[in-house]
């Protein structure tokens, strides 16, 4: 029973964690596409993989006005 909910726990804490990181992380992909970084720039100096940033540099190329939030809402 206590693995069941530590594992829950856990996930929780996971989800918690990525759900914070991933509008910081659209937040920069934003920043660096305002100062006209290309998508292997951006990958470069945020050291992420291209899988990662790819689907964020689409969505603001095609939302630029959105903020962090709604970009985020619009990949989920």
């Amino acid at each position: 029973m206590c693995t069941i909910l530590g594992n829950a726990i856990n996930k929780g804490i996971e989800r918690g964690i990525t759900q914070g990181e991933n509008p910081k992380l659209i937040m920069q992909v934003q920043k660096k596409m305002k100062k006209g970084d290309s998508i292997t720039k951006i990958v470069d100096d945020l050291v992420e993989d291209e899988i990662v940033i790819s689907p964020i540099y689409k969505m603001v190329k095609e939302y630029p006005e959105d903020t962090e939030k709604d970009i985020y809402q619009r990949l989920n």
